[in-house]
């Protein structure tokens, strides 16, 4: 008997991938918040960084990790109520769309409310919705920073109104935002300038929406290449702001966190942006250029399993502007050689012979039982059979010899 499996690289490539560049600044940004990051959306890889690792209030940026899970656990179309603690746990006075007690909306619109008017209540609704309740979702934006690769983050709330145990870095929200965006849905939540929440059981009329972050509005902070974005403001946070930018393949993540005014916030965003795309590219690596491997892995001299790899997606990397493409070689690496369930092969991407990124390739595995019931036995089985043929053979011959016999002695 022989079982298959597969084990498929992951669909984007860059996920995975473990740059060793060490990228870094050449120049100095004048920039106004006092913590900044910029990343390779892809990589993750960060470009620029001041004071990247300072815990900071995040104020209404936190709304990213609401709509997020929001979107990824649960349905755009599921109906939901407003309860008295989703409208009453906040200050009227915060950002929100006025919704009622038992106001029904669905989860798509009060993402869209989150993200768009910065809506408090919205959130909170998202909040019950998806985590029973708001403490239990705030357990569950926690485990999911983590995953993201967070470091400094600890989230109290859904909506980022002020609380001491409630805080973030920019290099968290990057990594945070960098999970959210491979999210679809809320890719084209977070890059929406207008939206209209229709009527509902409550509200008669339209509500309508639009984007908070300027640089996805034509006007004096728009930023041609801008693609997603979220603002946010408290007294005791600043002026925060998260955008997302794409340019001939290069995809970057702007994080700015306290700053003194509302403009700067852009024109540090801009700032970072302009840098990015100015000293970075993306090179791309086609798949072809990985060798297929094929291992065959023998058991006391059977053959027990044989591995294939290939490489189904082209491997993308950001490199410095002024780098010459012919430094960057592609090669293939197998470890564990021996053993079935562990042996794997990555495409290497090296750049002037040392290898700064790997990836898994894709891996199909056939492996042959090889164990005595089904190599061993069976040829026993065989043999005792063709044994028992022979003895059965030699029985009837020897019959027949002994019934000829007796009918010639009685003819004579």
């Amino acid at each position: 008997m022989r079982k298959w499996f597969k084990g498929l690289a992951a669909l984007a490539l860059a996920i995975n991938m473990m740059p060793a560049l060490s990228i870094k600044a050449e120049e100095e940004l004048n920039l106004d918040g006092e913590s900044a990051v910029l990343i390779d959306a892809d990589s993750g890889a960060v470009l620029y960084e001041k004071n990247a690792d300072d815990r900071h209030y995040p104020a209404s940026i936190t709304k990213i990790m609401t709509v997020y899970l929001a979107l990824s656990q649960g349905n755009p179309d599921q109906m939901l109520t407003a309860t008295d603690t989703a409208i009453d746990n906040i200050d009227r006075k915060s950002s929100h769309i006025w919704l009622d007690y038992g106001e029904e909306l669905s989860l798509k619109d009060a993402c869209y409310a989150a993200v768009m008017a910065s809506a408090n209540d919205a959130s909170n609704v998202l909040a019950e919705a998806i985590g029973g309740s708001q403490e239990e979702f705030s357990g569950l934006m926690n485990e999911a920073a983590a995953a993201a690769g967070a470091k400094n983050t600890h989230f109290a709330n859904a909506h980022g109104l002020p609380d001491e145990d409630h805080y973030t870095t920019a290099y968290d929200m990057a990594m945070i935002t960098r999970m959210a965006m491979k999210n679809a849905a809320f890719a084209e939540v977070f890059g929406t300038v207008k939206y209209e929440m229709q009527p509902t059981n409550k509200q008669k009329d339209v509500r309508y929406f639009a984007s908070g972050n300027d640089m996805l509005k034509k006007g004096e902070f728009f930023y041609e290449y801008a693609t997603g974005g979220k603002i946010g403001w408290t007294e005791d946070a600043g002026y925060t702001i998260v955008t997302t930018a794409s340019k001939d393949g290069v995809n970057l993540i702007a994080v700015v966190l306290k700053n003194s005014n509302k403009n700067a916030r852009y024109t540090d965003t801009r700032a970072l942006f302009d840098y990015g795309f100015a000293n970075y590219k993306q090179i791309t690596i086609p798949a072809s250029s990985f060798e297929e491997k094929t291992i065959e892995i023998k058991k006391r001299g059977q053959l027990w399993a044989t591995a294939k790899f290939k490489m189904s997606y082209d491997f993308k990397i950001l490199a410095k502007t002024n780098d010459d493409e012919s430094q960057y070689t592609a090669s293939v690496i197998v470890e564990n050689e021996k053993d079935p369930d562990t042996v794997q092969a990555y495409a290497i991407l090296n750049k002037n012979g040392a290898e700064i990124a790997r990836q898994a390739m894709e891996k199909e595995l056939e492996v042959n039982d090889i164990s005595f019931k089904a190599t061993t036995w069976p040829i026993i089985q065989k043999g005792l059979d063709l044994f028992s043929v022979g003895v059965f053979v030699l029985f009837m011959g020897l019959f027949l010899i002994a019934a000829l016999g007796r009918i010639n002695r009685r003819r004579s």
